[in-house]
């Protein structure tokens, strides 16, 4: 079966970690949103996948070259042109080349993550008989998602745009995870015709006033995050090492979390919590607190403390610099303030940005947690010798 990946967002919210890193290629635990969202169509027994791409899109292309032997094709739109317009772009590899009897196609977002049961998905859409069907999961607050009215029968009757709370006709969000019938296709106008064409704006308002069936899909118990916000993208990592979210990861499991396969760490760091810790990093003498997610040739030094933080990949965290509720992008090199003081700002000397996540980050926040680098490396020396070594 075949599956499309829709990858050709800019991810602004995402900046500064989108301004080098395409946001279908932002690690989770590992691995690219990209490819975890292609184990989970494959788990299901799609494929063949196609990828459109813009912002960023000669990254998406080589690494798929390098890193998966072609798995994925890849096709490079110059002009946004809406997801139906994306999909538009990607017709002929839709149309071709199935299977007989299964010529379904699966949709899904490149920058949301989710476990779906995309098998009984396929089934619910099968045994409806309609040309669409859209996975939906009730959500608190409708204003940030376009959500989906329907029936006892599944049938969609009809759509609102994040609609407030109280003028929603439904608080069921339409997920981004769609599985369609190539017939499909033929409803989408040409380029000429619609250079913009959206799925949810567009195409399906237009199936409905021409009388097309739709479907749904509940997916009430499934995972499912749009990794749009800095927030919500560590919160999505915190979720999947507390087991909120079931993912295989490469390394060695501990009670703790995850360590790569050639990574360094020191007997004098301490891990009150959970954390993954990437390929090829040097971990000294340091605590890291609640959930900590390092990804693969990052450098943290002695004398620090991370709390809830995500460090991506080749970054620096110097020695006695604090870490809390940050991400912090790849290649960084952070050191902390001269001279703590309450809500001091941690500065990137490369970049010279104060502002790491597009908000006001603190090196420290209250007087009882300032402590100074003997006094801490002091702290580490004495519980390196009252407990046993993290390996152990």
């Amino acid at each position: 079966m075949k599956a499309m990946i829709l990858a050709a967002g800019v991810g602004s919210r995402l900046s500064p970690i989108t301004d080098v890193v395409p946001k279908p290629l932002i690690p989770v635990l590992g691995k690219p949103v990209l490819s975890r969202i292609i184990d989970l169509l494959e788990k299901h027994g799609f494929n063949q996948f196609i990828a459109n791409t813009h912002y960023l899109g000669e990254k998406i292309q080589d690494y798929y070259l390098n890193n998966a032997g072609g798995k994925i094709k890849i096709v490079h739109e110059e002009e946004l042109s809406g997801v139906a317009g994306g999909i538009r772009a990607c017709a002929d590899f839709l149309r071709e080349g199935h299977s007989e009897g299964n010529r379904t196609f699966a949709i899904i977002m490149g920058d949301a993550i989710t476990d779906i049961d995309l098998s009984a998905m396929l089934a619910s859409h099968k045994s409806s008989g309609r040309l669409a069907t859209i996975a939906v999961k009730q959500v608190d607050d409708t204003s940030q998602f376009g959500v989906v009215s329907f029936d006892s029968t599944n049938k969609v009757i009809s759509f609102q745009e994040k609609p407030k709370k109280e003028q929603a006709l439904s608080n069921w969000a339409n997920t981004g995870v769609y599985l369609f019938e190539p017939a499909i296709l033929d409803w989408i106008p040409s380029i000429v015709e619609a250079p913009t064409y959206d799925v949810a704006h567009d195409l399906f308002p237009n199936l409905l006033n021409n009388n097309i069936e739709l479907n749904v899909f509940i997916a009430n118990h499934t995972y499912w995050a749009d990794l749009g916000t800095h927030a919500q993208y560590r919160q999505t990592l915190f979720d999947a090492l507390n087991g909120a979210l079931s993912l295989n990861c490469e390394g060695q499991k501990y009670s703790w979390g995850y360590l790569g396969e050639g990574t360094k760490m020191s007997a004098g760091c301490f891990i009150k919590g959970k954390a993954y810790i990437g390929k090829n990093c040097y971990i000294g003498r340091c605590i890291m607190k609640g959930n900590v997610v390092i990804e693969d040739n990052c450098i943290i030094e002695d004398g620090t403390v991370i709390q809830d933080s995500l460090i991506l990949s080749g970054a620096i965290i110097r020695n006695g610099c604090r870490i809390r509720e940050m991400n912090i992008k790849p290649g960084d090199d952070i050191y902390p303030v001269a001279e703590p003081m309450e809500d001091a700002i941690v500065i990137n000397p490369i970049s010279g940005k104060s502002d790491l996540n597009g908000e006001k980050q603190t090196a420290s926040t209250t007087k009882d947690e300032k402590v100074s680098e003997n006094s801490f490396l002091s702290f580490v020396n004495e519980a390196a010798e009252r407990f046993v070594k993290i390996f152990q």
